[in-house]
């Protein structure tokens, strides 16, 4: 038998191809952002790689024959294609090897080892072999990621204030910036925090009420 295996494999449950496939596609493309740029035309700028893509055929024969490629890993038909479908339901990545084994299912040198989700499952079924089963894959490679959740009920669109200040003949935002925060460049706070009565930072005038945030 071959010296190559496909594997499947998800905690202690594993799925080793019966049948390997005649071939093995690997699609991988970059991303390309396209520009229209006055006077130059059209360029083109690389931004990311896209997920790879794995594509192949693969025979799940109902009984033991004479070429299959172990018949200690031999799982029917029937019991693969349940065991596919219950960790598409899962709705979490599985293991998808393919290289060369030395004994049984151990790989020894992985082409290929990395996380994916079946993204396509076609199951055909062929005249007088009914139990027999022809499956075509499309297997995306998983990009591990993970979720920061902001609680939102502890936060507020007006940033904390620490009073008011109302403005004097003569004020300036640097000088109410130095005064509350030692630091005149730090006025920005307080013209961020009052934009809907400040609307140039050089003119304010007297008898408005300035909020000075934290």
């Amino acid at each position: 038998m071959s010296k190559y295996a496909i594997i499947f494999q998800k905690n202690n449950s594993i799925i080793r191809l019966p049948v390997n496939p005649e071939e093995l596609e690997v699609s991988s493309s970059q991303a390309i952002a396209r520009y229209e740029i006055l006077k130059l035309g059209q360029i083109a700028i690389p931004t990311h790689m896209e997920l790879t893509e794995y594509s192949f055929h693969a025979e799940f024969p109902h009984d033991k024959n004479h070429y299959i490629e172990s018949s200690k890993d031999f799982k029917d038909a029937s019991s693969c294609l349940k065991q596919f479908n219950k960790w598409r339901l899962d709705l979490e990545p599985i293991r998808f090897m393919a290289g060369k084994v030395f004994t049984g299912s151990k790989l020894v040198d992985s082409a290929i080892n990395t996380l994916v989700l079946i993204e396509g499952l076609t199951v055909t079924e062929k005249a007088g072999e009914e139990e027999d089963k022809y499956v075509t894959f499309k297997v995306l490679e998983y990009n591990p990621y993970t979720i920061k959740v902001i609680n939102r009920s502890n936060t507020s669109s007006n940033p904390k204030s620490t009073g008011y200040h109302v403005v004097k003949s003569g004020d300036t935002l640097w000088g109410i910036a130095k005064k509350y925060y030692g630091d005149g460049a730090k006025y920005t706070k307080i013209y961020n925090a009052n934009k809907s009565i400040i609307k140039n930072p050089s003119l304010i005038y007297p008898g408005q009420k300035l909020v000075i945030p934290e």
